[in-house]
């Protein structure tokens, strides 16, 4: 079938706001959909779908499309922005230069048609954002396997998973480790937590996640969790074993978002020591961490890895972590932006 494909304008939101929520109707997710990231300060409210497609609709830069099919029916749309890794005060440790993003409420597919429509989009917006120099492409969607994989058809590949678990109150403990000890870390302890942070990244420079950690990255993560040292809503526990350190759980108020439940935390820092890893310290040092939070009525975690890491892919979802969202990544041949 052959979809008119035009640019987006306000006219398509009732439309698209329709395709979104029963997207996320049929997958069960919530629909409310809040900004990626805190605006004016941690707060954060949920919009339904029809404002947070015109908030994404009205970016600067932004790319969009509408398809249409039969009879005029909206088949799909699709919303790309530039996203730079340090614009308007905001760090993005994962990022790319050149970046553009499909953010969450960013497209959506009549239901029989994902692949056939997602197609046709991202080859209208793909070629203008080539011709801006935007070669590397990422989507963020729900974790539903069915509309990635149109996206993997397109070149995509699954790059970071975002899971969430409840948080409830404490029940049977992990078995302990022979010598270690966890205590709360505090603003002195800025140093050693910043340096796990760096080892943390360091990591993920080596096979099979090979994710760029530059040394202005790395200068950023030695004094990331300076404020969180200090705000009671913020925890950073320590192993320690024979006096020194073992591992680190850093936990901070979730960013809002639209799989982020209120009341939630976000598991920001993991780290254990490579001579203690396969005895248990991670699973000593989250429940510690499960347990404060808790306390601290906080009723979920949450928690990103990147699916390539042979460390992090398989343990948390060992740990009760569920899937509720998907980062893909597409990184185009750099010839293609000089041809």
């Amino acid at each position: 079938m052959t979809f008119a494909i035009a640019p987006m304008t306000a006219e398509h939101l009732p439309q698209a706001a329709e395709l979104l929520d029963r997207w996320y109707a049929r997958i069960r997710r919530p629909r409310s959909y809040g900004y990626p990231y805190p605006v004016g300060g941690r707060g954060c409210t949920a919009l339904p779908a029809e404002e947070r497609i015109a908030e994404l609709l009205k970016g600067p830069s932004t790319e969009a499309v509408a398809a249409r099919g039969g009879r005029g029916r909206l088949a799909g749309y699709l919303i790309t922005a530039p996203c730079d890794p340090y614009e308007n005060g905001r760090t993005d440790l994962h990022g790319h230069p050149g970046l553009a993003l499909v953010a969450h409420g960013g497209h959506a597919v009549h239901g029989g048609e994902v692949a056939d429509v997602l197609r046709e989009m991202y080859a209208a917006v793909a070629e203008r954002l080539v011709a801006r120099d935007r070669l590397v492409h990422h989507v963020q969607l729900p974790a539903d396997d069915t509309v990635a994989m149109a996206w993997f058809r397109l070149g995509f590949g699954l790059e970071r998973i975002r899971g969430a678990m409840p948080v409830r109150a404490s029940g049977r403990q992990p078995r302990g480790v022979e010598g270690l000890s966890i205590r709360r870390a505090g603003p002195a302890d800025l140093a050693a937590v910043g340096r796990m942070a760096v080892d943390a990244a360091l990591y993920r420079r080596q096979a099979a996640v090979f994710e760029p950690q530059t040394e202005e990255i790395l200068a950023v993560l030695r004094t990331r969790y300076a404020d969180a040292l200090a705000d009671p809503q913020c925890a950073a526990f320590v192993a320690m074993r024979r006096g020194e350190e073992a591992g680190l759980v850093v936990l901070t108020p979730a960013r809002p978002g639209p799989f982020t439940p209120e009341q939630s935390a976000e598991l920001a820092e993991a780290y254990v020591e490579p001579s203690a890893r396969g005895e248990g310290v991670s699973r000593v040092l989250l429940a510690t961490a499960l347990a404060w939070a808790y306390d601290r009525g906080y009723r979920q975690v949450t928690a990103a890895w990147p699916t390539a890491s042979p460390l992090a892919a398989g343990h948390w979802p060992k740990l009760g972590f569920t899937p509720v969202g998907y980062r893909l990544c597409r990184i185009l041949d750099p010839r293609i932006g000089t041809a």
